[in-house]
């Protein structure tokens, strides 16, 4: 089954795209690995000051919440 990427993701990817930018540009503004900068953005990991760092780059509303696992699958952030 095809997992479905949250809001902010899709939102964080569409800027990335705008500004032609990937992974590897965001890890390198923030001093992250590219897995760790693709891990953020896909929603496979949260890290509040990271998903706050990306945010605010992009202009987006910061997503509240805890967890991100059930966001890929649901679309949405669940809060703990």
């Amino acid at each position: 089954m095809k997992r479905k990427l949250s809001k902010w993701c899709k939102d964080v990817k569409k800027q990335m795209i705008d500004k032609d930018m990937d992974t590897s540009d965001v890890a390198n503004k923030f001093g992250w690995t590219r897995q760790y900068a693709s891990s953020i953005v896909n929603g496979r990991t949260y890290q509040r000051e990271a998903v706050v760092k990306v945010s605010t780059l992009f202009n987006l509303d910061i997503p509240e919440g805890s967890t991100v696992s059930s966001t890929i699958d649901s679309g949405e952030l669940e809060l703990e």
